[in-house]
């Protein structure tokens, strides 16, 4: 079973089919509809994508000093940041983009809405967990807020949230740009290409200034212009969306093919890193940061195979659909909640009671280089994925929802009925 998304045939890769849209004069091209189709493709994409961020958190703060196995896995699962703000850009202009006109103050305050309160209250919430450690109320709470440093993986809201402030600048530069939007992606790629080398070489970097503090670490990570090609790349893939998904399904339609294309993500990656560490003598933690040159190609091969993956997968019917788009819709929970499960496990498996030198924690850290990494990725990281998971579908049906898992809570007939509303995440 297979079809486009041009409308042509069966739609296995939709929810539900789109609205009508009006019919257009002949010769030219039909209106969009208001709103467009939800894709089944993203809902494994998003379990995937997640599976790289509880993973490569577990590493950073489970596994202690980074030895070369741990940073190998690192240099892969770093790629989770711009797989996400790349579908973020994606989902937002697939649904946005093409609309006849957009109601900017409508945009804005249903975006902020669905993002601002889950992240205040999970701000609240780290901080609280860090005690007396983080520093005086309401002052440092306050700064958390600006900076995201209530905990490590709170730059994506802030990220997003200026995502959606720019969104229509975005919107109208794809639209002035039309036909040039490959020239549009060269310059992204040359200018992230510029910015991570600068950042991991340490190369041009002036003496003083402000573009010394930036290059130097102030504003890595969480500002959008650190992002630029991610987020300009899922616009052109939102804005040619069903071009680009009867590209993929031409000529990545095959598990094979799908496998050849993240491979030549992974054997990148991890040749880069392998050539920096033995070649270079770097160490394992600094060929494996998260602004390695080499992520650029890495997250762009891992994008199209997830892609492909996505599609093949709808394309066969969606198998266990109803697991993944369950797990799709918590995700933004899970998210927000897994750095707290996390730190409870950490704080639960280092205590004394289960051994001498620091617990279960401490003798998984001074295990062989393959065990630890064993255990991590195929113990910790099922464990903490389930216990966010968890909670991010508890707090769903409660009216917390909107707080914890950025997704508003509705009660139907029968239970509780989705409201599909954070489309970024």
């Amino acid at each position: 079973m297979s079809s486009t998304l041009s409308g042509t045939g069966p739609l296995p890769a939709l929810v539900e089919p789109p609205p009508l849209a009006p019919q257009a004069p002949p010769g030219q091209p039909s209106a969009p509809a208001r709103s467009r189709p939800h894709i089944v493709a993203f809902d494994m994409i998003r379990l995937v994508i997640m599976v790289f961020v509880v993973g490569v958190h577990t590493l950073a703060w489970g596994g202690g000093q980074v030895t070369v196995a741990l940073g190998a896995v690192t240099t892969v699962f770093h790629t989770s940041r711009e797989l996400f703000l790349l579908l973020t850009a994606l989902v937002l202009t697939y649904n946005y983009g093409h609309r006849p006109r957009l109601n900017t103050l409508r945009f804005w305050r249903r975006r902020y809405w669905l993002v601002v309160p889950a992240y205040v209250t999970w701000s609240a919430i780290y901080y609280a967990a860090d005690g007396s450690g983080r520093g005086p109320f309401p002052a440092a709470f306050l700064h958390d807020l600006l900076d995201a440093g209530a905990r490590y993986h709170l730059y994506f809201l802030l990220v997003s949230m200026q995502i959606y402030l720019l969104f229509p600048v975005f919107r109208w530069v794809l639209r002035k740009t039309e036909g040039y939007h490959r020239w549009l992606f060269a310059a992204a790629v040359a200018y992230q290409l510029w910015l991570t080398c600068a950042l991991h070489y340490h190369l041009g970097r002036p003496a003083s200034g402000g573009l010394a503090q930036w290059l130097n670490g102030a504003g890595q990570g969480y500002w959008v212009d650190t992002y630029v090609l991610y987020v300009v790349a899922g616009a052109i893939v939102g804005w040619h969306f069903e071009q680009i998904c009867a590209f993929t399904r031409r000529h990545l339609g095959t598990i094979p093919r799908i496998a050849l294309t993240a491979g030549v993500g992974v054997v990148a990656g991890l040749g880069t890193y392998l050539i920096e560490i033995y070649g270079f003598g770097a160490t394992p933690a600094n060929a494996s940061a998260v602004f390695q040159p080499i992520v650029i190609l890495e997250a762009l091969a891992f994008g199209w195979a997830l892609l492909g993956a996505g599609l093949l997968w709808s394309d066969r019917g969606a198998p266990h659909r109803k697991f993944c788009a369950a797990g799709s819709a918590s995700s933004f929970g899970i998210y927000l909640a897994h750095p707290l499960v996390l730190q409870g496990l950490l704080l639960v498996a280092g205590a004394s009671c289960f051994g001498p030198g620091g617990g279960l924690v401490g003798a998984v850290r001074r295990a062989p280089d393959g065990l630890e990494l064993v255990v991590l990725l195929f113990v910790a990281v099922p464990i903490i994925y389930a216990i966010a998971w968890m909670i991010a579908s508890a707090a769903r049906r409660t009216p917390l929802s909107l707080l914890l898992t950025g997704r508003e809570h509705a009660a139907g007939k029968g239970g509780l009925r989705w409201r599909r509303g954070h489309e970024s995440q």
